[in-house]
């Protein structure tokens, strides 16, 4: 009997060793633990998939459409933008990463420059959905920015020089540097130059004289 009741013991310490680790594994499947040093992103979309960007800051507003194949415009003009500054910033916010998480959710946004925010932008996706990305004040040591993404509300820091560059495409607008054309002559208006045979100095600008006449 002593040997039936232990044998009952051991498999009922077993079964419930076994239901143990089943709840284990289920509960890590479902939560899986973020490995040491891993990139956490306050928003991650596909840049490529970013269509427009409206932004609104400290100086105003603006927004930006993507040009078929490469490149952006104002969305109000049509005016070609700078490539280079636009998708910088469309790609940092599309994949922004977070320097660290603060809050799972944000009982005054207000506390953290949010409401209303220091700076925004709305990326609008080939698929007609959008990300409001909130960026609001600097943090007590002035070293991020408090930022979230509306649709999320997870309370983040970011690095600011995204802040800044947000924050230049209405008060630095991104248009493009024209190129330098051909220079102008440097010979002054009027002024004619007769050449002179090579080997003999360089030529002797004359202004204003008379060709001398011919028999």
């Amino acid at each position: 009997m002593e040997a039936v009741k232990l044998q009952r013991s051991a498999l009922a310490m077993l079964a419930i060793l076994v239901v143990l680790g089943v709840g284990v594994y289920l509960l890590q499947s479902k939560n899986p633990a973020t490995p040491e040093n891993a990139t956490v992103y306050v928003l991650s979309a596909p840049p490529g998939d970013v269509r427009r960007i409206d932004v609104t800051a400290s100086a105003g507003s603006t927004a930006f459409e993507r040009l078929d194949p490469v490149g952006w415009k104002f969305a109000d003009s049509g005016v070609q933008a700078d490539t280079s500054r636009v998708d910088s910033v469309v790609n940092r916010l599309a994949m922004l990463r977070s320097n660290s998480k603060v809050l799972g959710t944000v009982p005054d946004l207000s506390a953290y420059g949010l409401d209303p925010p220091a700076a925004s932008a709305v990326l609008t996706m080939k698929d007609g959905t959008t990300h409001r990305v909130l960026i609001g004040k600097e943090t007590v040591n002035n070293a991020n920015y408090y930022a979230l993404v509306e649709e999320f509300g997870v309370l983040h820091t970011i690095n600011t020089l995204i802040e800044g560059d947000v924050q230049k495409l209405v008060s630095d607008p991104p248009v493009p540097t024209p190129t330098a054309g051909p220079s102008a002559s440097s010979s002054p208006t009027g002024a004619t130059v007769t050449p002179t045979p090579e080997g003999l100095g360089t030529p002797t600008p004359t202004i204003g004289l008379p060709l001398p006449s011919v028999p």
